[in-house]
């Protein structure tokens, strides 16, 4: 067998050490089970299961693991829902595959058979195999059951842990929406979604990788953990090399040999690639400059009031001045938020926006608005002060200050905003344009795209933090 290596993660949030974390507990339980953990396991445990200090709860609580086939997926899952069992009484517990079936065969042959023939054993409850109500049953009271795939999967439940495998097969949310409301009422309840790589109809998994590649590229702290093992999509194939530099089970219960043959007979040589390589399906679509996932975290639900004080204004127009968006940021009423913003307005050309500013000042106040210093918006800045109101003209460092600002809080989920179809448009719109070293800005993703609306609630939250919002503590958003 090839020398054992432990290649990091293409893409992994990392560990925190001023948490503590009880993944080697975990570990433990693993070992009992004959599966003792690979290096790679140790370290994505001793991330994943690092402890709230105010809570003393797990920190994380959304899991999603990348894993190449015969990675140790099952393993890592099985070692840590049997750790659960033991250690919360009455733990309720979830496992779902590609669909019914498939988790039904798994929860015996992956679970059950390897906890029986384990010393763990004797901590075993009579499992349950009645059709549609199979599970696993332990002696301090916890269950992992398993259920059919769709919005209602977890329905009425209040779960302490959920587990999606097999992400990729999935086509929409259905799942996460049946299972994400059972977790809430749970303290310190996780839920966990491990795959392989997806194909082009992977949307539900896509949207995950593409936040949680975000996330880890923007060095944001959240509640979401997130791994992602695999190759550059630039290395050869069939380099030994590049399957040692990915698969983190080589040389431990893989063997090189076996990976490359099965690579190199493969007659689907994409869907081998995916498998072992991570690599995915070119998308038919470049991918948002935030993506869908990050940004819909942050819609506000209801018709709840989303906003209180005073509000502060933006207005930005398309190069062409052929479009002036008018947005607005102010105190959200949610206090896990940074700010609420609103593109309030779209309108043809520049000539109504004075009247409309007045009129929107008249209505809900407010009487400070920002424009791009060095953009088209810049033209109606006297007759706007003419009007009393105080124009901030946004410098160039402040538009990347400003663009990267939004970005991080769209990604944390500590923005609010409506559903609106005209604003996700405009961010679909945009991509990033490097100007220096690492900074960006929001540029257009073709030459006719209008981004004015993303820029509009751009420059309406950089103005809110500049002058309202100096007392707001990240780490509020955290709890």
């Amino acid at each position: 067998m090839t020398s054992p290596r432990n290649p990091p993660p293409r893409y992994g949030t990392p560990r925190n050490p001023d948490r503590k974390t009880i993944g080697a507990g975990v570990g433990k339980v693993m070992a009992a089970l004959k599966n003792p953990p690979m290096p790679w396991q140790r370290d994505f445990l001793a991330a994943a299961c690092e402890i709230d200090p105010a809570t003393g709860l797990f920190w994380y609580r959304n899991i999603i693991l990348i894993l190449p086939r015969q990675g140790g997926k099952t393993s890592t899952s099985r070692g840590k829902i049997t750790h659960r069992a033991l250690t919360t009484k009455d733990a309720l517990m979830l496992y779902t595959a590609q669909d019914r079936n498939k988790a039904r065969k798994r929860l015996e042959k992956n679970f059950y058979n390897p906890l029986k023939a384990s010393p763990l054993s004797q901590f075993l409850g009579k499992p349950r195999w009645q059709a549609g109500s199979e599970a696993l049953r332990w002696t301090t009271g916890a269950e992992l059951g398993i259920d059919a795939v769709g919005r209602k999967t977890g329905h009425g439940d209040t779960l302490t842990e959920a587990h999606i495998d097999e992400a990729y097969a999935h086509r929409d949310t259905a799942i996460e929406q049946g299972i994400t409301p059972t977790l809430i009422t749970v303290p310190g309840s996780q839920k966990w979604i491990t795959s392989a790589a997806g194909d082009t109809d992977s949307t539900f998994l896509w949207n995950k990788v593409e936040m949680g590649r975000a996330l880890v590229e923007s060095g944001q702290e959240s509640r979401t953990l997130y791994w992602e093992y695999g190759a550059e999509e630039d290395l050869d194939p069939e380099d030994p090399e590049t399957a040692l530099s990915s698969h983190p089970a080589i040389g431990h219960t893989i063997t090189l040999d076996a990976v490359l043959d099965d690579i190199l007979n493969s007659t689907d040589k994409d869907d081998a690639y995916r498998a072992y390589y991570s690599w995915w399906a070119k998308p038919k679509a470049a991918p948002r400059v935030i993506p869908t996932e990050a940004w819909e975290s942050n819609y506000v639900t209801g018709e709840e009031e989303t906003w209180t004080g005073t509000p502060f204004w933006a207005v930005d127009t398309s190069p062409d001045r052929e479009t002036t968006s008018i947005a607005m940021a102010a105190r959200s009423v949610d206090p896990k938020a940074r700010c609420y913003i609103e593109l309030y307005e779209e309108l043809m050309g520049t000539a109504g926006v004075v009247a409309t500013m007045v009129k929107l000042r008249s209505d809900f106040g407010g009487n400070i608005i920002a424009v791009d210093g060095s953009g088209a918006a810049k033209s109606l800045a006297r007759d706007l002060e003419d009007e009393g109101f105080e124009v901030i003209r946004v410098p160039g460092t402040s538009r990347i200050d400003a663009c990267g600002g939004l970005y991080d809080d769209a990604l944390a989920g500590t923005l609010r905003f409506e559903n609106d179809p005209t604003l996700n448009t405009s961010m679909g719109n945009a991509i990033k344009q490097y100007v220096s070293g690492r900074a960006w800005l929001f540029a257009r993703n073709k030459s006719l795209a209008d981004i004015s609306g993303l820029y509009a609630v751009t420059f309406a939250r950089w103005l809110f933090k500049e002058k309202a919002a100096d007392d707001y503590d990240i780490g509020d958003s955290l709890g």
